[in-house]
């Protein structure tokens, strides 16, 4: 059969499936210009006269239009089934007239393929929860196979939106212009242009003449209520009519947009898959059908899964199929393939209706899958995460017509094969005639579930990483017992070492410790600290005194010390925490203010509050500071030279709000984004978040759960950054451990992270001016470093093989006379021995601190 013959024959025979009328039957390979009306705008407070006015026109002139509905309420509710505009739009819908309906999601092109997968889903189901009388009525579920949104300057991809059974994309223009397409690899096309219609206007538009070979003919619900219902009337009569000269004329062929996939030009192809259900009985007619079902796919070289019969009300309802994303890493010489998919559980809870999965073995990369009627769960990617598709049963005794019925339509479907079915030579031989069919049509493609859900899922670096994060994160499960006491000696011995920096360069006037030390011949102290090295250095001094390194009464003195310099400067009538200050000199620095190193210096000053006798006081310095001038939209600014600058785009951010809020200012979070979403979709919306920001390194994420608990965010992103580090070293042997921190050549100081939007796993790398030449691949390679601090905080937040081998390594390779070393180079594993930091050793005492006081 050729492809033109199957779009033929696949609509008639999907008529049934579509409580609309086709018209493609009348219109495939036709020459005319292709013309979709379109009615766009249409929500809960469309006129309902205006509109059965214009649909009248239509379908009394047998045109078909396709309606662009928001099926959601001002609030975002759905609108349900009793709603006016549900209830129009159902009679238009039973009464035969030629409407589709599309949902309209404004901003879908601004979203990424989750979630666009997402809305996708969301507003199907909205719109088919709408019109469940229809589809009780006619015992079939209303097909949506078209989503509209606005049209934007940068559309991502949308080829996501398969999962829901969306093959068409319309970009509303603001204005008319010429209809540009594109087909996405996996199918999805997507519109642009199209002329916007004035009912209004007594003649049509000037033709500019050109023939467009398709186009888009939009028409505003909004506008309708604009006119007289009179005049309406009469307008979108004349208009019809025109539309139907058109037709006549040979110079249009109307059509809904729902037939433009099956335009030669779009080369669309539909995936069909095989589920061969487990025999009822272990032998007799059953076992029978069983192995002819085998022999017969086998035969034709067809993919199928294999399990038991999912469908509703039997035993094995709930279970779904676990689908590998990702081939596994191929032995050395072996070609990579993809692991098969195996059976999980899908609980559905009985308090909120989430879903969870069980399993008995570990789970890879991947997505769950769900097979279900479409009347029964809605299909596409939901809240959980959990992908349904669409199955389909065949009415026995098996025939021709049954088969044919089963297999109609142009959706992806997965079609159930019960050997019971198939216990005669005539099934199985009609079986074969209708696979031979298909397998002809140059449309239908017989793929495995694995295949599909892999040709479907989001793409691209975030969900790849959400998903391997998924899958790694029951490793992160915390030791039980407690530390040995050899292993609590090695950390005494370790925190020691680290004390050393603070002890030997404190200064002893100011009480302030220099940030960095270059103690190789001729090297110096780096006397000027920001406000983020003295929040580390207060708080190496409460681990320290936690410690019992530092008696109470030595650690009051250098508190006290401390506190004077800290106390600001006014500048523009706002006294703020300056942005550095002088250790060799008393209450003397610049006029700046850093939002971010203010945070860090807040989180410190509250851990001392918490762990010293000095609250009253520290109350009264933070009163003191104008911190209100410097928030604005509840974002924190910095100020250089008296200009603000904000920091909200910012990884400290997160941690500087948290610090700011203890201390009684209200102040936005750019990784708060989990209100009113799925941990699904909250944690895709926070690695998207981050994406925005740029590479993420483990402070000031780990610095949190040290001072101020670690938040929900910051954990998740976390795992984030563990499991990719150790997936690194497993898959290359390479120890990664990223933070910022000093080096000891230029450019002197490095922001080191994992970068979340980059199709391989990538550690990047930053300076603080951002010159160029730092910021080249050969660069990064030669100066990748682990993070001496970095490997203690994971050793004190994320118990695990990984972090001890961690700590290990820079114990051995960068523990000085002086400290420890700031960095060790992953390339060379040189560490920079005569260069160290108060950031480094402070942090270091912190974490020891924690790990000593939290584990027995």
């Amino acid at each position: 059969m050729k492809r033109r013959t199957f779009l033929t024959s696949a609509v008639a025979a999907g008529a049934a499936l579509i409580p609309v009328k086709s018209f493609a039957s009348g219109f495939i390979g036709a020459v005319a210009p292709q013309t979709y009306p379109v009615i766009a705008g249409i929500d809960a407070s469309t006129s309902a006269p205006h509109l059965i006015a214009v649909l009248d026109a239509f379908w009394a002139r047998n045109i078909p239009v396709t309606c662009l509905v928001s099926p959601f309420d001002d609030q975002g509710h759905p609108l349900g089934p009793q709603s006016p505009l549900a209830r129009l739009l159902s009679g238009f819908l039973l009464g035969g007239s030629g409407i589709e309906i599309a949902p309209f999601q404004p901003e879908l092109a601004t979203l990424s393929q989750h979630f666009q997968a997402r809305a996708a889903h969301d507003a199907v189901a909205a719109l088919q929860g709408m019109l469940q009388p229809v589809e009780r009525t006619l015992g079939l579920p209303i097909r949506v196979q078209t989503l509209a949104c606005h049209d934007v300057a940068s559309p991502m991809s949308p080829i996501a939106v398969r999962t829901a059974g969306v093959f068409n994309i319309l970009c509303l223009p603001e204005e008319s212009a010429p209809v540009r397409s594109e087909t996405w690899q996996n199918g999805v096309a997507r519109l642009f242009g199209g002329s916007r219609v004035d009912l209004a206007a007594d003649t049509p538009p000037a033709e500019d003449g050109t023939t467009p070979t398709q186009t888009v003919a939009y028409l505003s619900a909004r506008a309708f209520s604009e006119l007289p219902l009179d005049d309406l009337e009469a307008a979108a009569a004349a208009y019809a009519e025109r539309l139907t000269q058109q037709e006549l004329d040979g110079t249009a062929s109307l059509l809904p947009v729902s037939d433009l996939q099956l335009r030669d030009a779009y080369q669309f192809n539909r995936f069909v898959c095989l589920h061969v259900t487990d025999p009822l009985r272990s032998a007799g007619a059953d076992q029978a059908g069983h192995d002819a079902l085998l022999d017969l796919l086998a035969e034709m070289e067809l993919p199928f899964s294999r399990g038991p019969d999912i469908e509703p009300g039997t035993p094995n309802a709930d279970l779904g199929m676990w689908v590998p994303t990702e081939p596994p890493t191929p032995a050395e010489g072996e070609a990579p393939s993809p692991p098969a998919p195996h059976p999980i559980r899908l609980i559905a809870s009985q308090s909120d209706g989430t879903t969870s999965i069980r399993t008995t073995r570990p789970l890879a990369a991947g997505i769950a899958v769900r097979i279900a009627p479409s009347t029964q769960t809605r299909r596409g990617l939901d809240a959980e995460g959990v992908l349904t598709l669409p199955q389909r049963t065949i009415q026995t005794p098996v025939t021709a017509d049954t088969l044919a019925a089963a297999f109609a339509g142009v959706d992806d479907m997965v079609v159930l094969l019960r050997p019971e079915d198939f216990a005669t030579q005539d099934a199985t031989d009609a079986l074969k005639r209708h696979l031979e069919t298909l397998r002809a049509d140059a449309i239908t493609t017989c793929i495995s579930i694995n295949d599909l859900a892999r040709r479907v899922v989001p793409k691209g670096p975030v969900p790849m990483r959400h998903r391997r994060v998924a899958a790694a994160r029951p490793e992160l499960v915390p030791p039980v017992g407690g530390l040995s006491e050899r292993a609590r000696d090695t950390l005494l011995d370790d925190a020691k070492a680290a004390w050393r920096y603070l002890d030997q360069f404190t200064h002893p006037e100011t009480g302030l410790c220099p940030s960095t030390v270059d103690f190789s011949p001729g090297g110096r102290l780096h006397e000027a600290v920001t406000m983020w090295d003295v929040g580390s250095q207060i708080n190496g001094l409460v681990a320290a005194s936690q410690i019992g390194l530092i008696s109470s009464k030595d650690f009051a003195a250098a508190i006290t010390k401390i506190l004077p310099n800290i106390a600001g400067r006014v500048s523009q009538d706002r006294r703020l925490p300056q942005g550095w200050i002088r250790t060799d000199r008393t209450r003397w620095g610049n006029k700046n203010f850093d939002g971010s190193d203010a945070g860090r210096l807040l989180a410190s000053l509250d851990n001392l509050r918490r762990h010293s006798t000095f609250g009253d006081q520290l109350e009264e310095l933070v009163a003191s500071y104008d911190l209100d001038q410097v928030i604005r939209d509840g974002e924190i600014f910095s100020v250089t030279d008296g200009a603000l600058h904000s920091s909200y785009i910012s990884h400290s951010a997160h941690y500087s709000a948290l610090a700011f809020r203890r201390w009684g200012h209200q102040v936005r979070s750019p990784y708060e984004v989990f209100s009113g979403r799925s941990v699904n979709d909250g944690q895709i919306a926070l690695l998207e978040a981050v994406v925005g920001i740029g590479p993420i390194g483990a402070e000031p994420l780990l610095l949190e759960g040290l001072e101020l608990g670690m938040s929900d965010e910051s954990a998740y992103l976390a795992d984030v950054l563990f499991t990719t580090q150790l997936e690194e070293y497993r898959e290359t042997g390479r120890m990664i451990c990223v933070s910022e921190g000093p080096i000891d050549s230029a450019p002197w100081f490095l922001y080191q992270g994992l970068q979340l939007d980059a199709q391989s796993r990538t550690w990047a790398m930053d300076t603080v001016g951002r010159e160029p030449e730092y910021r080249t691949p050969e660069f990064r390679d030669e100066f990748l470093a682990v993070s001496s601090k970095a490997a203690y905080l994971w050793s004190a937040m994320q118990p695990h093989d990984y972090s001890d081998r961690l700590t290990h390594y820079v114990r051995d390779t960068a523990k000085t006379q002086n400290g420890f070393a700031s960095s060790i180079f992953v390339k060379t594993g040189r560490a920079t021995k005569n260069y160290t930091d108060l950031n480094t050793n402070s942090i270091i005492l912190q974490a020891i601190a924690h790990k000593l006081n939290t584990t027995g």
